[in-house]
């Protein structure tokens, strides 16, 4: 008995033994699995980084969910991770606060020693971009033993800061914090300032950054800080950074004497005084001969904005904006050069020539959505319900004989607008904020409130507007429409938070939704041609014509526009540029005013054309909007009416969109204060509530509410005329004697026809 005894117990012992090496296989393929060490290392690193910060409630403690939130861990699998950093003794602590223990911290710094080294050396040896490396280096810094990082450091010439300007630890040493500069989320309003270090991780927003070039040695500017964004200038753009953005550079104060070559314009030129080629392989940095006073010159800008060609000792050498960075410029050498002499036009067109050719159509369409903008979003104003409610009516009463009315009052709208952009260009200020500085208080605070009455009534007619447009496309009732009409439009304000070009894009989309409307419905009904010719060249107010013919020109000269582009441009030129990128910026300005105002002048005149083609000679017995589109149906068919319903829609939500904006620049410029802008909606959606609580004819309101802004439009007109007109408020872009001229006399028309509204009004006329 003994013999099998023996034999089942050394079986058993084998079956053991075979358990347990299962077992442990098990444990490591798991382990393999999940990159339980990759991930137990990275979360070290975090937890090192989160002892050292000033924030934590007790010194070295940090809480379990900031270290999850902090390394990008699924919460589900963390316990694990936990368990792991305890087994190999890295941290100590319980009940969700953890402390990194000696063992820990050294291993911490290892890996951050060898993380750093290696980034210098993809970018040094291997070429990689700056926005490359970190992802690699953080892959090789678990493959690496401590020997190899002692390699890679005597091979790199032991380098003391890695590629992002972050000290490197020496072995067996302590690892130095980065103290320099401060947070650009600190930085003050308005102050140039210069970037010393920017955080390299995240690795995904740090590549963004990169791709904007916020990389040491450029320079930036805070322009403004609204909830969940911060503007900043840097170069010739201005960007929106989240704040998680704004807290990874770090800045200091730019250096008046210096400044980068990044900075340099096209058509500037200037000295060498310093450069930084460390860290970077030749093929990165293809200037091998540079040295300290060597002019270097900007020629030429890719149509993208990135990179410059610059001439540099009698040859010509393209630098993305990280390479221009790192060349510090003598301010004191700063000069113009002459440029070859194009057209402003002729130049526009060789760009957008370069661009097709580069990077195809699709890019062109992207640059052509970049320069144009403000305009489009001012446009929105001339095609509101508000041109609707007046448009629909002259058509219907008085055939096509109103279009001359609509084709001069676009005219009236473009000078006007363009004149409002060069404000804000010249002066760096919008309308509002120039005459607070310069008129007496007691006449800005007149011309606040005026201003106000013109953007309630603005906002009312808009508000209705894409209430009425939810009511015939959804057939819900006035009151729960105009409810849904303050949400969605709170939805598009919303898209500030994440950049103004997000706002822009969405307006110009519904822009376009409106333009195809009414080319759909132009073809549907088959107006009179020769009628449309005759209306738009012969002049002539048709008896009892006055009131419509006032309101198209109040519902098209729009006041609060003329506050709001002055302010939109902002986003597109700073007072800190030169005159030359002023000039290209106002040309530009001209340009889309243009192109937009004219799609605004083809939207109005295709809503008096459908009118004046279907209602004309008592088709339309009710001038209303509702009434419109049940009319439609019947004549062209439901797909009329159903475009006719969608672009109602769309024109009111993105009208009232940009009614808000102009709101907000008006009290903030007059007055210095700035309301909440989801306090602003909330009241300018009181009065449309009642309207319509009333029960009110909404086309009688449209049509009222834009003779009221005919009446306001002079205490904008005439401020912006005489701001624009004197030399010491706009210097080189001071109005001409012709555009002076036309700028009075478009003011004497449309005081005029107050006038003779005024006097029909008060003697029971038209």
């Amino acid at each position: 008995m003994t013999a099998p005894i023996t034999i089942i117990f050394i079986l058993l012992l084998i079956i053991a033994g075979l358990l347990v090496v299962i077992y442990r296989l098990w444990q490591e393929t798991r382990r393999v699995g999940l990159g339980l060490d990759e991930i137990a290392e990275d979360t070290l690193k975090a937890l090192y980084h989160l002892s050292r910060e000033p924030s934590q409630a007790s010194p070295g403690e940090v809480r379990a969910s900031d270290l999850i939130r902090s390394a990008d861990l699924q919460p589900g699998r963390f316990p694990l991770i936990q368990a792991e950093l305890k087994r190999r003794g890295w941290i100590e602590g319980a009940d969700g606060r953890l402390r990194i223990s000696p063992a820990g911290e050294r291993r911490a710094i290892q890996l951050i020693r060898a993380h750093r080294l290696w980034e210098r050396y993809l970018a040094e040896k291997e070429g990689l971009a700056l926005d490359a490396i970190h992802a690699e280096a953080t892959r090789r810094e678990h493959l690496t033993t401590p020997e190899e990082v002692d390699q890679i450091e005597a091979q790199l010439g032991f380098p003391k800061f890695d590629p992002h300007g972050d000290p490197i630890p020496p072995k067996d040493g302590e690892l130095r914090q980065h103290c320099e500069g401060v947070a650009l989320s600190q930085w003050p309003l308005k102050t140039l300032a210069r970037v010393v270090h920017v955080e390299d991780e995240p690795p995904a927003l740090f590549s963004q950054l990169a791709l904007l070039g916020l990389t040491p040695g450029a320079y930036v500017e805070v322009d403004e800080r609204l909830p969940g964004r911060c503007l900043v200038w840097s170069g010739r753009q201005r960007v929106s950074l989240v704040p998680a953005a704004a807290e990874m550079i770090f800045v200091s104060e730019a250096l008046s004497e210096r400044l980068p070559l990044s900075e340099l314009e096209i058509g500037q030129a200037a000295r060498v005084a310093s450069f930084d080629a460390s860290g970077l392989q030749e093929n990165q940095w293809p200037l091998p001969d540079l040295r300290p006073g060597v002019e270097m010159a900007a020629v030429e800008v890719d149509p993208l904005g990135d990179p410059v060609t610059y001439r540099v000792n009698a040859k010509e050498i393209a630098l993305s904006r990280i390479q221009a960075n790192r060349i510090v410029m003598d301010a004191a050498s700063l000069r113009e050069f002459p440029l070859p002499r194009r057209s402003w036009l002729a130049e526009e067109l060789r760009h957008f020539q370069q661009l097709f050719q580069r990077y195809g159509g699709w890019a062109v369409l992207k640059r052509g959505l970049l320069t144009f903008g403000p305009a489009f979003v001012v446009s929105v104003g001339y095609m509101d319900p508000g041109n609707w409610g007046t448009d629909i009516e002259g058509g219907a009463r008085f055939g096509y004989s109103l279009l001359w009315v609509i084709l001069l009052a676009n005219l009236m709208a473009i000078l006007m607008q363009t004149l409002s952009a060069k404000l804000g260009i010249a002066t760096g200020k919008s309308l509002p904020e120039v005459c607070r500085d310069h008129y007496p208080r007691w006449l800005s605070i007149t011309l606040w409130a005026t201003a106000e009455l013109a953007a309630i009534a603005t906002d009312l007619a808009e508000f209705l507007g894409g209430a009425v447009g939810f009511y015939l496309l959804l057939g819900i009732p006035l009151f729960p429409a105009a409810l849904l009409t303050g949400v969605v439009i709170s939805l598009i304000l919303l898209l500030e938070r994440y950049g103004f070009r997000k706002v822009e894009i969405a307006i110009i989309g519904l822009i376009a939704v409106i333009g195809f409307v009414y080319m759909v419905e132009i073809s549907l009904a088959r107006p009179d041609w020769p009628s449309i010719l005759h209306g738009l060249t012969t002049p002539s107010i048709p008896i009892g014509a006055t009131l419509v013919a006032v309101g198209i020109v109040g519902a098209t000269v729009m006041p609060h526009n003329l506050y709001l582009h002055s302010a939109l441009i902002q986003t597109r030129v700073r007072s800190g540029d030169s005159l030359e990128r002023k000039k290209s910026i106002y040309r530009l300005a001209i340009m889309d005013s243009v192109v937009a105002l004219n799609g605004a002048f083809f939207v109005n005149a295709a809503i008096l054309i459908m009118a004046a083609a279907v209602f004309s000679g008592g088709a339309m017995q009710e001038y209303s909007l509702e009434s419109a589109y049940q009319t439609l149906t019947p004549l062209l068919g439901s797909l009329a009416g159903a475009a006719f319903a969608i672009a109602l829609l769309a024109s009111g939500l993105a009208s009232s969109t940009t009614a808000t904006m102009a709101g907000q620049v008006i009290m903030e410029g007059f007055l210095h204060h700035k309301m909440n802008v989801w306090l602003r909606r909330g009241i300018t959606m009181v009065p449309s509530l009642v309207v319509i609580g009333m029960g009110l004819d909404p086309l009688k309101i449209l049509v009222m509410s834009q003779v009221s802004l005919s009446f306001q439009l002079p205490f904008a007109m005439i401020p912006l005329v005489l701001f624009t007109s004197n030399p010491r408020i706009m210097g080189e872009f001071t109005n001409n004697r012709l555009t002076r001229l036309l700028a009075w006399l478009a003011t004497i028309v449309i005081l005029s026809l107050n006038v003779v509204l005024l006097y029909q009004v008060l003697t029971g006329g038209g």
